[in-house]
């Protein structure tokens, strides 16, 4: 059954995204309940489950024998709040605009959220977290009856404690519970006994200080990059005035070989907070439940330069951090490993469509319940697009952010068209059109300077996205680049009818933000 776009400006977007998300309320799938867990900061390539060398997700290799393991899923940004967002709304960040902490940080109200349409169903809801972007102010959330507001950046080791004790309370009523946890976010330290289970043995320099997060690009011959966390001073506009901020941080072969072998330890730790909560489910509790597993973002670790998914300039959009982990488990689904491209802003359609709940006609991803069942891929393309390192009163664009950069990309199953544009800030003495704003300029650069840069990659012989293309196919490179534009203007033409909102947050979270390395 084909769902009908009730925006008019959202038809062309459906045109590439989806033909409608289909629903099956005719017993194939059966669950009264639904458990969605995010893995903070996880892409695919990291975990042994999907084919890393290292063992950092044993528990998680364990428990997904008996699901559906979706080889090719994305995410459409590169940090947690708009991905998030989309993950509830199942729209894109360019058309439900929550791209910044600031402002333009909230939903619009009539966009019905995933827990929200689960509440009004008769769901019990509750959200356990890391805070941060899934803190309970913030729009996605809206919808859980039950979320406390945990201290920013916490593990599975507060989340899932407290998942257990709820569960035990609504356990004989139908449910839907989100968990989230920060365990793999910089600096990368985990408790024992995973703590140094992989570091302990390599060598670093004795002048890096790990325990800041490390964020920047690299140059030819090392690495280059600077100390994000700890900010203790900031100035009347919120930014970091603490010296070592600036400092650059060079890095041998070795200290990022280290830095990474921290990340997996987190990543095991993680694994084993998260496989615990899944095997101590009574068997009858999750015969009648729905289990999601899923990542919001992966990070970067030298390559392409990278240190970190946003830097102060641009986000990051290689696979390192778009492609996460999926996997489903169904009553009355068969495990197997589905290749063909899934997207993040699947999982809502996917979730309704297995509880025979009706799909929001603005949804803009598609269920993936034919694709688990060893069906046809319902995905041509994968897409993602964000506008970065923003700042705005709410009426106009400060000059000092600029240049801001949009990033986004376009895959299919072979070809992946990685776009970005940089903007020329003003001087200090030109005018700043007062009407420019971060949608404006990612459609539209009239008025402003700035450059293009376009990479090609043929993902199918270089999945490591190492060797760009872009000149050598440019009739490739340019039939993604008109879909990648048709995409984006119809996605920004939907927002129209539906933008974003700005809500105030308070301080103390964007200082905590700031303090473990976030700048937005």
């Amino acid at each position: 059954m084909k769902i009908a776009i009730a925006l008019a400006a959202a038809s062309t977007l459906a045109a590439w995204t989806r033909a409608g998300a289909a629903q099956s309320p005719d017993g194939r799938w059966s669950g009264d309940n639904v458990i969605l867990i995010s893995l903070g900061n996880v892409g695919a390539n990291r975990m042994s489950l999907y084919g890393y060398p290292r063992p950092t997700t044993p528990r998680l290799d364990a428990w997904a024998r008996g699901g559906v393991v979706f080889s090719e899923a994305f995410t459409p940004a590169s940090w947690t709040l708009p991905d998030g967002a989309s993950l509830f709304s199942s729209l894109y960040p360019y058309t439900h605009g929550v791209w910044m902490r600031m402002n333009h940080n909230s939903l619009d109200p009539r966009v019905r959220t995933l827990p929200e349409i689960l509440r009004d169903a008769g769901y019990a809801t509750a959200a356990f977290t890391g805070g941060l972007d899934y803190d309970p102010r913030f729009s996605q959330m809206r919808g859980f009856q039950t979320a406390p507001r945990n201290p920013h950046f916490t593990h599975f080791s507060i989340s899932v404690p407290q998942a257990w004790k709820w569960l035990d309370a609504h356990k004989d009523r139908k449910f839907f519970l989100f968990l989230h946890g920060y365990d793999t976010h910089c600096p990368f330290w985990a408790d024992a006994p995973w703590r140094g289970r992989f570091s302990d043995a390599l060598p670093r320099s004795p002048g890096i200080d790990f325990s800041h997060c490390i964020r920047g690009f690299s140059n030819s011959k090392n690495y280059t990059a600077y100390y994000a966390g700890g900010c203790v001073g900031m100035d009347d506009n919120g930014n970091c005035t603490d010296a070592q901020r600036k400092t650059p941080v060079v890095l041998s072969t070795a200290d990022v070989a280290y830095l990474s072998a921290r990340y997996d330890e987190t990543l095991t730790m993680e694994d084993d907070w998260v496989g615990r909560f899944l095997d101590s489910l009574d068997p009858k509790l999750a015969a009648k439940t729905i289990v999601i597993v899923l990542a919001d973002h992966g990070e970067m670790f030298a390559k392409h330069g990278r240190f970190g998914r946003a830097g102060t300039r641009r986000g990051t959009h290689y696979d390192d951090v778009l492609h996460v982990p999926l996997i489903l488990k169904f009553p009355g689904l068969k495990s197997r490993v589905v290749s063909g491209l899934a997207q993040s802003i699947d999982v809502m359609p996917t979730i309704l469509s297995a509880l025979g709940l009706p799909i929001p006609a603005i949804s803009q991803g598609r269920s993936l319940l034919t694709m688990a069942e060893g069906g046809p891929p319902v995905n041509r393309y994968a897409y993602s697009g964000m506008a970065y390192n923003l700042w705005s009163d709410g009426k106009t664009y400060d000059r000092r952010a600029l240049p801001i950069s949009v990033t986004e990309s376009i895959r299919d199953e072979r070809w992946k068209l990685l776009h970005e544009r940089f903007y020329i800030p003003p001087k200090s003495d030109e005018p700043l059109d007062p009407s420019l704003d971060a949608r404006k300029l990612a459609t539209d650069p009239s008025g402003l300077r700035y450059s293009d840069t376009f990479e090609l990659y043929d993902v199918r012989a270089d999945p490591e996205e190492l060797k760009n293309l872009a000149d050598e196919r440019p009739g490739t490179r340019e039939q993604l680049w008109k879909r990648l534009q048709e995409w984006s203007a119809a996605a920004f033409r939907a927002a129209a009818a539906i933008p974003a909102q700005t809500k105030p947050i308070p301080s103390s979270l964007l200082k905590e933000a700031r303090e473990h390395g976030y700048w937005q």
